[in-house]
């Protein structure tokens, strides 16, 4: 379990022991609440705009050896990633400290994200979770109905 990490830069900040799970969600979870994903051919400051986005809504924990990203898709539904890694490799997924990301990321709204990852297998290496909008609002994960 031990793959060499793909050679992408992180996009998102580091974060390190004085930032809580919790603390970093919320910022996480403000910032993805800013914007959304956008898709197809981006230019001139349409581009600019979706890379800050993208950089925004990422970030790296070193206490807990994660790499999350918390976003928004133009219709309103969030979605998270969530990856153990080292300093150089992946890491075995913790399904404990797994949950405690996903309940920091969505709180009271956590019963209703799904698990949907590609395949769905247990060994992969970023797991996707979503949570779909009800009745089309675009509002941020436990914010009032």
């Amino acid at each position: 379990m031990n793959a060499p990490l793909d050679p992408q830069p992180t996009q998102g900040r580091i974060f390190g022991s004085d930032w809580t799970i919790a603390n970093v969600a919320k910022l996480l979870r403000f910032n993805a609440g800013q914007d959304f994903v956008r898709t197809g051919a981006l230019l001139g400051g349409l581009r600019e705009i979706s890379e800050n986005y993208l950089r925004r809504t990422s970030a790296r924990h070193l206490p807990s050896g994660v790499t999350v990203t918390l976003r928004r898709d133009i219709t309103g539904n969030w979605h998270a990633e969530l990856c153990f890694a080292g300093l150089d490799h992946y890491l075995p997924w913790n399904d404990a400290l797994a949950e405690e990301w996903l309940a920091a990321l969505f709180l009271r709204d956590r019963p209703r994200v799904r698990d949907v990852t590609e395949g769905a297998s247990q060994s992969n290496t970023v797991r996707h979770f979503k949570l779909a909008v009800v009745g089309g609002t675009c509002r941020q994960p436990d914010a009032p109905l």
